[in-house]
This record gives C-alpha cells, structure tokens and sequence, in this order.
C-alpha cells in the first residue's frame, strides 16, 4: 500500500497466505480430530441451563444427518431451506447440508400469510427440502399449512405454490399435532452404504439474504474458498480458537452464522428455545461473565446498554475485545472501550463482501467518527471511490465505494440481471455505500447511496415494507424514511397519507404492523418508530416523490426523540 494518496483507490499488495483448508467440511474434520472433546457452541437458557456440542458432535451428527438428506433424495446443488432457531439442530441441518453437496439457506416468515416465502421459494427454484421448527405459538407452522397442500411422515410433501419443495422436516414438534418427519430420526441413522460426494473449494456453500428485516431480499451465494481465505488466513487476529467468544445474533445472518467452525473458536449463544429474558442485557451479561468469554460480537444497540451499565459490571468481567460492524461507528459507540472491554474491533463489511476493513479502538480519543480505519491485508484486494461517471476522486471526497477481493460473492443466486448490475465483468462490486478515503489510506462510510435504511445493524428496504403497509385499512400512500438516530445510526419513519374520509390513527397502524409481522421475538424486525401524516406528499419539479423532503421533514420533526 503507498504511504500517501492522491486518489481514492488502494491495492493490498502482500504475499498471498497459504489456506490450511480447501472446504468448511475440512475444518470440522480437523478440529474433531484435534479438540474433538471441546465444546464447539454452548447453547445457553434463562432457566440457568446449558447445552453444549462438542466438536466431534458437532462433525459426527452432520454425517449422520448428510447422508439421511441424500437418503431422502436430495440431490447435490439443491436448496436446503432451514427456518430453526438457534440450537443443535440448526447447526446439524446446515454442515449436514453442505457435506451433503447441497445448498442450505436460513428462511424467515415474516409475514402471517406467507407470501413473502412464496416469493423466495420462487426465487430459489431448486428448494427441495424444508427443516423447521413450528415456531413461537406455532406460527410458523399455521404458515406453511397455509402453503402446502400435503405432507406425511415419510417427509414427503406438496405443495401447488411452491411446487419444487419436496420434502419438509420437523424439529421440536412433540407438543403439536402433526405428523411430520422429525429431525431427531436422521441423526440416529447410520446409513452406511451412502457414499458422501467430494466437494470443491469453488462450490456454493451457503445461501445469504442481505436483508435483516422486511420482504424479499437479494440472496448472496458464496463459495468454500471466499469463506476460507477471508477467516483462515488470520487476517482478523482475534479470530483465534483463544478467544471465547460470546455472539447472541441468530445464525441464520451473515454476522450471526457459525464462522467460529473455521476458526476453531467455541462459540457461546443463547437457546432459541428458551423462555425470553425479562432483561436481556442482564442475561446477556450474566452469561458473558459464567462462560469467561473474552469476545463479544455486539451490534451498537447492545454495546451501548453495556456502556449505560458498565459501573455495574463485575470486577473480574473477562471481556477482552468487543467486535462489532453494521453501520457506521459513532464516538458515543467506541466509548464501550475501558470498563466493557479493553479493545473495540470495528469491522466493515457486508454479506456480498464479508469484511473490507477493520480499526482496532484501544483508545476512544484517537478514534474519529465513522471511520472503518484500514483495508484488511487481503492479497489483492482494491478499494475505489468514483463518483457519477464511475470516475476516481481524489482523497477524502465522497463518492460511492467499489470494491474487488478474493473474498467476495460468487453472485446473486439466479439472478443474474442484479448480479451484473452490481457485480462488473471484471469483479468490480457497486457497495451502495457512501465514503471516502484519506491519504493515510483510512477508510470512512458515512451512509447509503440508495434508499436502503440502516437501522441497528440491519439493511432496510423501504420499498418493501412500503408495498406491505401500502394495504393497511385506511392508507392511500405510504413512504419510508430514515431519521438519524444516536444508538440505532437510523430509525424508521412512516410518512402516511390517509384515504379519504377515513380517521386512521397511529395506534391502529402500529397494531396492524405488528400484527401482520410472524416474526414475534423481533430480532429482525424494524417496524416505524415514527408516524408522520400528510394531507399530499411532497414533489419534485417533474411531479415524481420528493422522497428527500420527506426525510428532511421527518428529521427535523423527530430528531430530537429519537
């Protein structure tokens, strides 16, 4: 890297690092051989319990499971769709899939009629197998009876609006009344005439939606070797099997998803079975401090309620260094460094692109608001501010960043008018971020050249939910709009224009959102904090939505409560 620059642009220019492993499947075999009695993820509950699964568990039960999934008559570089909540069975239905040569992907059912998985299922084409657990009250089962048209023990199953599913397994349904294929019987299946497939470092390994909240996202394919070069190489030091780290967020995002089976770390989360915590910081921190973890993967919203009681923390809290990324990092966000932690890594990265750069804060008064600080020692990785035209600018102007690694996507699962129109011929990756770069070479992101909102770590559609409250009782317009936020980096305004003749209020609106969403826990839930009402929208001078002016109004409204 040059020491100074005149332009936006870096090329990482070291030695390429030899990768240990050629595919995930390679590093659960080797870290069952060589910890196989280590806890590999501790499953934590609010009644004080704990479940833990070791490392030749965790390789052994995906086996088990892999070759029940070809037994079934999944085929290799089919969809595996898995909608569990974090738990043993989760982890066991994922390996098992990707050892199997099969693709699996995290579903949610965000909306109680289904239509949003409809519409995924139709994205996916090849889905043939459906893992799931019945959910909170089981709602998401009363979904999918709503979809299928059949099922029976043989976990056979039909369905005339997603007719490539054809297969569909239970976990946890002791307590409802279906007969379904339960997920304990393909672990306890030896199947010892199936042959496993070889796999390849260049296969599809997991599917990703971008989207932590609302509707139909793009769904980012990646590989075995983009994984491996960006997590083994040790480019990100603390991802070492010495840290224990501490990561709540569920598995089916990116920032939540089990990395810690490349790095050789034990991971410590919370049972999605479990009842919810009353306070969930508390229990957080109670967990934290019984399972000495010494890493802590928090969004900002959590850091700063850390921050908020970190008086209160132990004497002997072991939390060396918190990580942390999703949205840009605020002063007020790196002030967790001291009693919560002894150093905050900021990562920034997405789910196309994993991580481009990373600042180590060991000092809040050396940090500078919304930086990312350096690119990552990728070998080969280039980082590029261009304006409009596509042109470089010249340091520190803003413009939109670009960005070309051989830790990327492979592409938009079929999809390939947005592949191209993001991803250029010649690997070049639009990030629809906003940023700049200095002539020391330090990296800043400072929002979103689209109307995607960040909210709490999560990316936001607004168009999405749009089309969703746009059939609300009562709204004849509805548009989604950011306000800044300390904590949340952006939070969600709701700008309605009522039909006329009807009183819609806010309450009833709220009622209708809420209701309408399955995902009852809210962990990837953003609904509007904020309800605006507006007898007509602004306009442009060529009569099209002033979406801009509506956020302006909309800030200024609520800056100040938010």
């Amino acid at each position: 890297m040059a020491k100074s620059l005149s332009d936006s642009y870096i090329k990482v220019k070291t030695e390429e690092e030899k990768v240990d492993f050629l595919t995930i499947v390679d590093c659960l075999r080797h870290y069952s051989s060589i910890q196989g009695d280590i806890e590999a993820v501790v499953f934590a509950s609010t009644d004080g319990t704990r479940q833990a699964v070791t490392w030749r568990e965790l390789y052994n039960n995906s086996i088990s499971v892999a070759k029940s999934f070809i037994r079934l008559g999944v085929r290799e570089m089919e969809v595996v769709a898995i909608n569990i909540r974090n738990c043993p069975e989760w982890l066991y239905a994922n390996f098992g899939a990707i050892i199997a040569r099969s693709i699996p992907i995290s579903v949610s059912f965000t909306y109680v009629d289904g239509s949003d998985l409809v519409a995924l299922m139709e994205k996916l084409q090849t889905c043939s197998l459906l893992v799931m657990d019945p959910g909170l009250l089981n709602v998401n089962w009363d979904i999918i009876t709503r979809i299928i048209d059949t099922y029976r023990e043989n976990g056979t199953v039909k369905s005339v609006q997603i007719p490539y599913l054809r297969y569909l397994i239970g976990v946890s349904f002791d307590d409802v009344d279906a007969h379904v294929l339960k997920f304990d019987d393909l672990i306890k299946d030896i199947n010892s005439d199936i042959v496993l497939p070889s796999l390849s470092s260049k296969d599809t390994v997991s599917l990703f939606q971008t989207s932590g909240s609302t509707g139909v996202p793009k769904v980012v394919a990646h590989t075995h070797e983009s994984f491996l070069i960006g997590i083994t190489a040790k480019l990100v030091e603390h991802m070492d099997p010495k840290y224990k780290q501490f990561n709540d967020r569920p598995f089916a995002w990116l920032g939540g998803y089990p990395l810690s089976v490349i790095t050789g770390q034990t991971r410590v989360t919370i049972s999605g079975f479990c009842k919810p915590p009353e306070d969930r910081v508390s229990f957080m921190i109670d967990v934290i401090e019984r399972e000495r973890c010494s890493s802590v993967f928090a969004l900002p919203p959590l850091m700063h309620e850390l921050i908020k009681r970190q008086n209160d923390l132990p004497s002997d809290w072991p939390v060396t260094i918190i990580m942390s990324g999703g949205q840009p990092m605020t002063k007020s966000t790196v002030s967790c460094v001291g009693k919560c932690c002894k150093c905050l890594l900021c990562m920034y990265g997405s789910t196309e692109f994993v991580c481009l750069a990373k600042n180590l804060v060991t000092d809040p008064e050396d940090f500078t608001e919304y930086s990312c600080g350096k690119p990552i020692q990728y070998p080969g990785l280039e980082i590029k501010i261009v304006n409009g035209d596509g042109n470089i600018v010249p340091v520190n102007e803003r413009g939109e960043i670009y960005c070309r690694s051989p830790v990327m996507f492979k592409e938009y699962f079929n999809d390939p008018v947005k592949t191209k129109a993001f991803k250029s011929d010649d690997g070049w990756f639009r990030t629809d971020d906003i940023g700049r770069l200095t002539k020391c070479g330090e990296l800043f992101v400072e929002g979103r050249k689209s109307n995607m909102i960040l909210s709490g770590g999560f990316n936001v559609a607004p168009e999405i939910l749009e089309q969703v409250m746009k059939n609300f009782p009562g709204v004849e317009s509805i548009v989604i709009v950011p306000v800044p936020d300390d904590i949340y980096f952006q939070v969600l305004c709701a700008c309605v224009v009522k039909k006329a003749g009807n009183d819609v209020t806010e309450e009833e609106l709220r009622k209708v959102c809420s209701n309408y969403h399955a995902d009852k826990p809210g962990l990837f839930t953003v609904l509007p904090k904020f309800y605006l009402f507006f007898e007509k929208f602004p306009e442009t001078s060529t009569g099209k939505l002033n979406r801009r002016e509506l956020e302006k109004i909309a800030a200024q409204r609520f800056k100040s409560t938010s």
